[in-house]
């Protein structure tokens, strides 16, 4: 696309300064790397020096706009009856404000600076933070009206974006943050700092403790809506690590365990109700290996697998195994199909949800696709058990 945009329309109303947007558009976002967020950080568990931090500070200062522009040009190219819907106009406006506040800031050359920059930048990852229910709601309100690949095509784009523009911030705010306090660095960033941190980057994490910690919290809801919870054993490489971003994982295993957790359930219980379940409800096994540059976990579970008409859709957005009329509803409960669901609602609690709209699956293999390294691939055995790999 040119650098020069069409007449002002409902994506250009947002306060952006053509000029300034078609500026940046002329230029090309820099790949994201973990050896090259290692290059420009501190040594590992140890505060970032000011001029770790202001190089950091001219980084991202220089690479969110021009991600932040490629954004508002996407949703400018939607059709024009997509691009009207609420939802789908609130992401865009966020990302319009995004990039107008961004590319006001004055280069950043002293520490001062920084902490006016950090406090823009704060405020750009807590407003980021709900797009992706938000643009899902969008696009099942309008997916009539825009082509399933293309609206595919959209979404990889944005969420691969959202992705790198995250990592940009969240890294320069864990960085500035070990700086003054690495406490408040936990806190402000969501990263898991640790002596061999470098901001979000653990150059020595142990996808076992990450996964430990996703399985407490996805037990604990899962208990919180059925009323019961499968155990999660543990075997192989436990003691595994590699380089990465602990954050990422957490958010991966969760999605993947919540899928695991729910079918068990779901699965046991109508056994039951048959008379053909065990005493005790199955474990679910989480296998570790390991060679010298990669970790390999396998998620394994007795939830009675994927119909087979499933499977070639188990990675399209918006496709869910919470029937319709929830979705439309609000409600992700199971409509009280059986008496023994409890209250009525067998994916909801106050806790959070075990199933919703679509998005888990994708978004993990994006998560894990990001640096080109890491893949997602599920093994389904339909009528015995699933596995994610």
């Amino acid at each position: 696309m040119p650098s020069t945009l069409r007449q002002p329309t409902r994506f250009a109303v947002f306060g952006v300064p053509m000029g300034l947007l078609a500026q940046a558009l002329e230029k090309t976002p820099r790949p994201i790397t973990l050896p090259y967020l290692l290059a420009q950080g501190s040594r590992p568990g140890e505060p970032a020096t000011p001029d770790v931090i202001l190089r950091s500070a001219k980084y991202t200062q220089q690479e969110l706009p021009v991600r932040l522009a490629r954004r508002v040009r996407q949703f400018y190219s939607l059709p024009f009856i997509v691009g009207t819907n609420p939802y789908i106009q609130e992401v865009a406006r966020l990302y319009a404000s995004s990039f107008a506040r961004l590319s006001e800031v004055k280069p950043i050359e002293t520490l001062e600076d920084n902490d006016e920059f950090v406090e823009k930048l704060q405020k750009l990852v807590d407003d980021h933070a709900d797009i992706v229910p938000t643009l899902s709601r969008g696009f099942i309100e309008c997916g009539e009206y825009m082509d399933s690949m293309k609206v595919s095509n959209f979404l990889n784009a944005a969420l691969h974006s959202r992705i790198g523009v995250r990592i940009i911030a969240e890294q320069h705010l864990a960085l500035s943050a070990t700086a003054k306090n690495a406490g408040e660095g936990q806190k402000r960033s969501g990263a898991h700092l640790t002596p061999t941190s470098v901001g979000i980057v653990d150059t020595e994490m142990a996808p076992a403790d990450v996964i430990r910690q996703s399985s407490e919290y996805v037990r604990a809801l899962c208990e919180a809506t059925f009323e019961m919870a499968p155990e999660v054993v543990f075997e192989g490489e436990v003691d595994a690590r590699t380089m990465g971003i602990p954050v990422h994982l957490d958010y991966v295993m969760t999605e993947l365990l919540k899928n695991a957790f729910r079918a068990t359930v779901e699965t046991y219980r109508a056994r039951r109700r048959a008379g053909t379940a065990s005493a005790e409800i199955p474990p679910i096994t989480v296998t570790l290996a390991s060679t010298p540059s990669h970790v390999s976990v396998r998620i394994r579970d007795a939830g009675g697998g994927i119909p087979p008409e499933n499977m070639a859709h188990i990675f399209d957005y918006a496709y869910t195994s919470v029937n319709k009329e929830s979705k439309d509803t609000g409600n992700h409960g199971m409509g009280g199909e059986d008496p023994m669901d409890i209250s009525s609602s067998a994916l909801q609690s106050s806790m959070g949800t075990l199933a919703g709209l679509g998005y888990g699956l994708p978004l993990s293999r994006l998560y894990l696709n990001y640096f080109g390294k890491s893949s997602l691939d599920i093994v389904s055995l339909w009528g015995h058990v699933r596995m994610a790999n």
